[in-house]
């Protein structure tokens, strides 16, 4: 993908929110073995902590991202688990989420400026369990600009015309970004050249 879009395979530099684990499924961990380097996002301290350990390169960050700072419940199934999530609706629907702890959300625009992130960069990984959007909007893409977007839209799910239909979707090409491809929940954009 990244040899398509021209995105240089060098020194590359990346973004990842809700980075869950620094090795096991992670979007970026193979960037990072490959000699690139970023900043790490989780709100959980467990998970932020063996990042810390594992990624010794990347910047690693605990901080629950949203469009606007609030304080709003974290809601778990468990102990260290992919699907922590901070979206009330999204935990609705699952009976074995409880709530952890509450935390103070922040953009992404003010985590990045605080950790010195480059303007334009290789890659953004947003995987937030139901709160992608409002990460999403949460950071400026007049001031940051990611060549390439992975980001979780649960409407995806249900086929192409519901992902084309999503909010997520809108903003992204209202933005000039182009979608590339997509599988189950992940979809990939693509920012277009400048004309």
């Amino acid at each position: 993908m990244f040899l398509q879009v021209g995105a240089s395979t060098e020194r590359g530099f990346y973004v990842d929110v809700g980075c869950h684990h620094p090795r096991r499924g992670s979007n970026t961990f193979g960037f990072y073995r490959a000699g690139w380097c970023g900043i790490l996002i989780d709100m959980e301290e467990d998970k932020v902590r063996v990042a810390r350990m594992a990624r010794k390169r990347d910047v690693v960050v605990q901080s629950a991202i949203s469009d606007r700072a609030e304080t709003l419940n974290i809601y778990s199934p468990g102990e260290f688990s992919t699907n922590a999530t901070i979206d009330p609706s999204a935990a609705a629907h699952h009976p074995d989420y409880h709530r952890l702890s509450a935390v103070t959300t922040e953009t992404l625009t003010e985590v990045l400026d605080r950790c010195d992130c480059p303007e334009t960069f290789e890659f953004l990984n947003i995987d937030c369990e139901g709160n992608d959007f409002r990460v999403l909007k949460g950071l400026s893409l007049v001031k940051y600009e990611p060549k390439v977007i992975c980001i979780e839209i649960w409407e995806s799910k249900a086929g192409l015309d519901d992902l084309v239909a999503s909010d997520i979707h809108t903003y992204l090409s209202r933005h000039g970004y182009e979608l590339r491809s997509w599988a189950i929940f992940s979809a990939i954009y693509v920012r277009k050249p400048a004309s």
